[in-house]
């Protein structure tokens, strides 16, 4: 439930049977209310004197300007003060007046006045209404007077309790949210880091120009396809791509425009490749792709529309791709090393002809 659906006495668990249990360790009576109503009339009847005496005092202390600020806040908080003398000398001290001297604790607290200048500013006020009190009793009745400013006493220590109890609460409440606060900036830092070394581990399998697969990473994942394949008695294809040209291109053109014939073929991998396929950058101008669950003929094809689309990327281009393609058979017994070594030489052998051209490995 969100602090806003209570109130201040819901939020700190000062109900009715509390009240009255503070009531009591402070013995605060029914005599007591009928005390201070009985003293109401010559208190109210100088509010003004009281509130403007109060604050000419209070303003006179180093900090206290400050937290006021100006003009119209002081208005403000006068008002406020004759509100608070008028509840304190009302008789009537139920859940209403709790609340609302909570709130002024509270308000207090949030504008930032110290502890010590509230017990200060508390002496003064308290000071200034028992001699307010005194003046309003006839000469000569000294118990009527004193006990009414004892009753004064009882209540406005009362009411100090109440406001600690919102500072405390305030600070607790600060303890807790700074506290998930570091909690929350943990958490987030932890997944920062594991996230960044997700991308570091990442970054360190892959090639930084094209964003292919490196060849270290490469002879991983074709190993594991190699175990797989062995497993499940699967054949899968393996292509080894050279471009044909690329060094005279980079020569002549310059090697941004290499490097751009580089990205040209991890774009059209990108293309064609399914998401199980595996597309790297072998060496220099050299490529590897790795197909699960495809034979030959499928590998030709995926090839064939990989030449398609490299061509249209720049239709300009004098580069041109050699493609040899090899088959990996469960029953062979072959490793990584072998597979690679077919699907370079069935390269080798596109490599004589000028132009695009895809041969498979045959053990002729």
């Amino acid at each position: 439930m969100k602090p806003t659906d209570l109130t201040l006495n819901e939020q700190m668990r000062i109900t009715a049977h509390e009240i009255v249990k503070r009531k009591g360790l402070l013995d605060i009576t029914d005599e007591d209310a009928a005390n201070l109503k009985a003293g109401r009339e010559g208190v109210i009847f100088d509010l003004d004197t009281i509130v403007d005496h109060f604050y000419g005092i209070l303003v006179e202390i180093d900090e206290v300007p400050q937290l006021i600020g100006d003009a119209e806040s002081l208005y403000r908080l006068k008002n406020y003060l004759r509100g608070y003398i008028r509840s304190l000398f009302s008789g009537d001290y139920d859940v209403d007046y709790v609340q609302s001297r909570l709130r002024i604790g509270l308000v207090h607290k949030r504008i930032g006045v110290p502890p010590k200048l509230y017990v200060a500013a508390f002496q003064i006020l308290s000071g200034l209404l028992r001699e307010k009190m005194r003046a309003s009793v006839d000469v000569g009745d000294c118990r009527l007077c004193a006990g009414r400013q004892d009753s004064l006493e009882k209540l406005m220590l009362f009411d100090l309790v109440l406001v600690f109890d919102t500072y405390i609460q305030g600070l607790m409440d600060e303890v807790k949210r700074g506290r998930e606060d570091v909690e929350n900036y943990a958490r987030d830092l932890e997944q920062t880091v594991a996230d960044r070394t997700r991308e570091l581990a990442e970054q360190a399998r892959k090639d930084g120009m094209t964003g292919l697969y490196n060849q270290k990473t490469f002879f991983e994942l074709i190993r594991k396809e190699l175990s797989r394949s062995q497993r499940r008695a699967e054949r899968f294809s393996l292509c080894y791509i050279d471009l044909d040209k690329f060094k005279q291109a980079n020569d002549t053109l310059g090697h941004k425009y290499g490097d751009s014939v580089l990205i040209n073929v991890a774009k059209a991998m990108g293309e064609v490749l399914r998401g199980e396929d595996i597309g790297a950058r072998y060496g220099g101008d050299e490529f590897c792709v790795l197909l699960p669950h495809t034979e030959i003929d499928g590998a030709v094809s995926v090839c064939e529309r990989l030449i398609e689309i490299f061509d249209k990327i720049d239709t300009q281009c004098m580069v041109t791709m050699s493609i040899g393609v090899a088959e990996y058979l469960p029953d062979s017994g072959m490793d990584a090393d072998t597979l690679i070594k077919q699907a370079d030489r069935a390269m080798y052998e596109s490599k004589k002809s000028e132009g695009y051209k895809i041969t498979v490995y045959s053990s002729d």
